[in-house]
């Protein structure tokens, strides 16, 4: 069995929205959303992978301030290893930062409406339970 690919993915949240794309159709997953992220370098930190993707997918420079979990997962095309961070903009907010499409800022009610992988499951719970706690 091959090693976990380790993936750096940022939960961007702004104004109580999130930043979120859809994958497009000759990747795999193709559809889905997901939040920006990808493949960390060999010498680089899965915060580090966040900053990185973040602004090499969308455009926007966000300060990862909290690891939420770290995932492994295996899927059809082999396994993952996912370090899921919390990130700010580190300037701005939603209505002045527009992500490079296909990204989006959407509401948090809206991503239970959508399809993302398997594996986000429990962040997607997290971010449930934090409305909750909230009140939203």
């Amino acid at each position: 069995m091959s090693p976990p690919v380790r993936v750096g993915i940022g939960v961007v949240e702004a104004d109580g929205k999130y930043l979120i794309g859809i994958r497009p159709p000759d990747t795999v997953l193709p559809g889905m959303a997901e939040f920006p992220g990808g493949k960390c370098e060999s010498d680089e930190t899965p915060r580090a992978c966040v900053v990185r993707e973040c602004r090499e997918e969308t455009g926007l420079i966000v300060l990862p301030t909290l690891h939420l979990a770290t995932i492994n997962h295996e899927y059809e095309h082999g396994p993952v290893e996912l370090h899921f961070w919390r990130c700010c903009l580190a300037n701005g907010s939603p209505s002045s930062s527009s992500p490079r499409p296909p990204f989006r800022w959407a509401e948090k009610a809206e991503l239970t409406g959508l399809t993302f992988p398997e594996a986000n499951g429990p962040i997607l719970d997290m971010l449930q339970q934090d409305s909750e706690a909230a009140g939203d």
